[in-house]
């Protein structure tokens, strides 16, 4: 199982970023500027924790920080970048991965 949580700040004017999974590997896309960047957490163990990752292709890390528990499952903050009068805030999701 993904748990997927999101930290929300104010975005980019005119930038969103989108995401997508296939099994453990999440796919980061800034838009609508078109990059986009994998971010493959299939290798993590119960107990790893990751809390910086440095982006090779982006200009920043969506990612703030990814876990596995001891039951195996996936923990992962992702930014949520909203714009003035949209929601700012975004909940949790729950994938099979």
């Amino acid at each position: 199982m993904i748990r997927i949580s999101y930290n929300s700040q104010f975005g980019l004017p005119g930038k969103r970023i989108a995401y997508s999974w296939s099994g453990r590997v999440l796919t980061a896309t800034l838009e609508p500027d078109g990059l986009s960047e994998a971010f493959d957490f299939s290798a993590l163990q119960p107990g790893d924790r990751v809390m910086e990752i440095v982006p090779d292709v982006l200009p920043f890390s969506p990612v703030v920080r990814a876990e596995v528990n001891d039951a195996g499952d996936l923990h992962v903050v992702l930014l949520y970048w909203h714009q003035p009068g949209e929601p700012d805030s975004k909940p949790e999701e729950v994938l099979n991965g």
